[in-house]
């Protein structure tokens, strides 16, 4: 409702009086009792209100307005000042009456029961003998009574919650949907009105939303479309061969969506066509090769797009969509037609790998497992190509570190400790990658530097990897092609190794790093003695906070800096007191 003056509720229809017979009787009457009976009732119309006036239950009759005024608004307020409770379900709001914007007119209610002067004899008999029943008047301030509903609403409304439909593990999954409820304002405020002066308790006015996507309505779906569509292989002729499209191709393709108050099945054509491929290949047709980037003499090359035959992803998707609904006879047919590689020669041309717009080197002590892990990690690297606005994700390109997948063990910091972890070292290659695309001028997404500082890499400028918990990220912030490069010196045990990194593209900027600040020093505590059977010496290390800038220019003008900050931990020294001690790594 939108806010409005107070009102006065209109009183209830007046009852009929009697017909010609009862004023026969009542002139009668007059007659009998005399002009002075007839005159008194004339001059009390109006200035009295008849003897047996009531209004809500309040006895006026024989006062004056003024006075039955006064006795009204007196004898009512018990009622009239009571607080009102409104409950819906669980939820309950009590309030005044004036807080809910309800009240009582006595002037009002006294006007409706005056009589006016009248020669009537009826009327005038009617103030002599008669009289009758009223209702209080009663007042409402709209603007409060929908200040009241929507302090309720908000205890009582909920939304409605769709059922759904998902592929969990293969397989359908049924999330029930959830019935929700609104507050009818305008059958509260009516009751609110009914109540008022004859009860303290309401009960409000809550109808029920049903979600658009109905639990029946999803499990519809589930028995008609997502069930079946995962209970059989789907077999497909293409050309003169067949293929099946099994269950577990078609679930990661699958989804579903609500839409105008039905579920939509999707089916992800590019999902379907990638979970496929074995199958498609396995027809032995000569498919498309996409044009790719590799090394020759160190420099970029691209190797030729090759144009093929091959199914047409969204052919390929209806078709199977259309058969794996059906219980039985689950066959489709797909066109095989020559195609177009996705990434061709011109596509790769035109990407503009042309030149290096970013290379860093970093030396390490050539230990066993470092050989080992920096030289896999620069073999992962090397030849990743990213396209405008894709991401390199360090911990992606290299995978779990597990001996299986040939990683060896090495030293890690963990808890301000160094620990043996696998795939020890690789923080290395991690730290040349990232001064790569530091000076190449890419958008640095995510990195984190070591806890500790060591001097072999920059200072500030470094990151650290853990696969399960610390990432390096960047993007492709431009419009050309970013390849990369990766290689080590193939060092032998013992000797100095370097891993260099370098990114290939066409150059924006001339990036500059500007000299670390160092602030905030931090000196480490007493040296921990440890008479263990297993220890480690560990060397002092002190805490600072470290500050530098990466600047942005483009024809010897400074366009942009990016500030950088970091702090490094203090470390505790070890000192080993166990002459028999053995090391712990």
């Amino acid at each position: 409702m939108t806010d409005t003056p107070t009102q006065t509720l209109p009183p209830d229809e007046p009852r009929r009086r009697g017909g010609g017979k009862v004023a026969a009787i009542v002139v009668g009457g007059l007659v009998l009792l005399g002009g002075g009976a007839y005159g008194a009732g004339y001059a009390l119309a109006g200035e009295t209100l008849p003897p047996k006036t009531t209004i809500e239950g309040v006895e006026v009759g024989g006062s004056t307005p003024a006075e039955a005024e006064t006795k009204l608004a007196s004898e009512l307020s018990a009622k009239s000042d009571a607080p009102i409770t409104v409950t819906a379900g669980e939820h309950a709001l009590t309030k005044t009456p004036a807080e809910l914007g309800l009240g009582v007119d006595a002037a009002a209610s006294v006007d409706q029961a005056v009589t006016g002067k009248s020669f009537d004899p009826m009327v005038i008999w009617d103030n002599l003998t008669g009289g009758s029943a009223h209702e209080a008047i009663v007042t409402r301030d709209d603007a409060k009574l929908e200040a009241t509903a929507s302090e309720l609403a908000q205890l009582v409304n909920t939304e409605p919650v769709n059922a759904e439909l998902a592929m969990v593990e293969g397989q359908p999954n049924l999330t029930e949907g959830v019935t929700g409820q609104a507050l009818d304002v305008e059958a509260t405020h009516n009751a609110l009105l009914e109540a008022y002066l004859t009860s303290t308790e309401v009960e409000a006015v809550v109808e029920e939303q049903e979600p658009d996507i109905t639990t029946a309505e999803a499990q519809q779906a589930l028995d008609e479309v997502a069930g079946p569509a995962v209970s059989a292989p789907v077999t497909v002729q293409a050309g003169d061969k067949t293929f099946e499209v099994t269950p577990d191709m078609i679930a990661p393709a699958l989804s579903f969506e609500a839409a105008d108050g039905t579920i939509k099945t999707n089916v992800d054509q590019d999902v379907l066509m990638e979970r496929a491929t074995k199958a498609i290949a396995g027809l032995g047709m000569d498919e498309p090769k996409d044009a790719r980037f590799t090394f020759e003499g160190g420099k970029p090359k691209i190797i030729p797009s090759v144009d093929g035959m091959g199914v047409d992803a969204e052919e390929f998707a209806k078709v199977v969509q259309e058969a794996m609904v059906k219980p039985s006879e689950r066959n489709a047919t797909v066109t095989v037609a020559q195609q177009k590689a996705k990434f061709t020669t011109e596509m790769a041309e035109k990407l503009g790998v042309k030149e290096i717009t970013g290379e860093f080197t970093t030396y390490y002590p050539a230990t066993a497992y470092r050989i080992t892990n920096i030289g896999k990690s620069a073999q992962l690297i090397n030849g990743v190509f990213l396209k405008p606005g894709e991401v390199f994700d360090m911990n992606q390109v290299l995978g779990p570190r597990t001996l299986a997948r040939g990683w060896a063990a090495g030293g890690a910091i963990d808890g301000g400790k160094v620990v043996q972890r696998m795939g020890g070292g690789i923080s290395q290659t991690t730290t040349t990658t990232f001064n790569a695309m530091f000076f190449a001028g890419l958008e640095d997404i995510y990195h984190k530097p070591h806890s500790l500082y060591f001097s072999r890499y920059p200072m500030g400028r470094e990151a650290t990897l853990d696969y399960n918990s610390v990432d390096m990220k960047f993007k492709n912030d431009t419009e050309y092609g970013v390849l990369m490069q990766a290689f080590t010196n193939n060092p032998k045990p013992g000797a100095q190794g370097s891993i260099t990194v370098r990114v290939w593209s066409t150059k924006k900027y001339e990036i500059k790093a500007t000299k670390p600040v160092q602030s905030n020093f931090k000196d480490p505590g007493p040296a921990i003695k440890d008479n263990s059977a297993v220890c480690s010496p560990q060397s002092a290390m002190r805490g600072f906070t470290v500050n530098y800038s990466r600047q942005f220019f483009q024809n010897g003008k400074l366009v942009k800096t990016e500030p950088f900050k970091w702090t490094y931990n203090t470390l505790t020294p070890v000192v080993c007191t166990n002459p028999n001690a053995r090391p712990d790594r």
